[in-house]
């Protein structure tokens, strides 16, 4: 669920940010921004293969396989640190400067037609629990100011329901 919530977002900044962003960079600025879209392009190629590498482990359930998905989710969670530290540092006040919060906020819009409410909360839900404080400012950045207040906690419960419905214990 995670990937596919990675690669949604993506998409979305992809069709509906970067091209109204673009528009309003400088020639060394853009530049910025073409690096974060080829992070998004490396990124969507580790997220195929983290699938393909799932489904073998899932058809074989053996170490191979499984050390197999374990390095490629390495390797995606490298490229995402990198991505996001890029991201954090060079776009988001590119986008603050530049784009209105009504722009800012069409990716979100954009994202609900393709997750529920229900997998968006999960989502929030395990990046607040398991994740740095900085990936979850990032997540909750575009919510608004009384959705950063009330989802967080309503996340966080969904998910440590969910994990010790799945794992047997409220911390995974």
């Amino acid at each position: 669920m995670l990937c596919y919530a990675l690669h949604a977002h993506h998409d979305g900044e992809d069709r509906i940010l970067w091209p109204v962003l673009r528009e309003r960079l400088s020639a060394e600025e853009s530049r910025l921004l073409d690096k974060i879209e080829i992070q998004h392009a490396d990124i969507t190629s580790c997220i195929e293969r983290v699938e393909d590498a799932r489904r073998q482990w899932f058809l074989h359930l053996d170490h191979h396989h499984g050390d197999a998905l374990a390095n490629e989710l390495h390797a995606l969670s490298r490229l995402v640190d990198r991505h996001l530290d890029d991201e954090e540092r060079d776009i988001l006040p590119l986008a603050a400067a530049y784009l209105s919060e009504a722009e800012w906020h069409a990716v979100n819009e954009g994202g609900k037609a393709v997750l529920s409410f229900k997998a968006v909360l999960f989502i929030v839900g395990m990046t607040c629990y398991r994740v740095n404080r900085r990936l979850t400012n990032v997540v909750l950045y575009s919510l608004s100011a009384p959705a950063k207040i009330a989802i967080p906690p309503l996340a966080r419960l969904m998910y440590v329901r969910r994990a010790a419905r799945v794992h047997g214990t409220r911390r995974p």
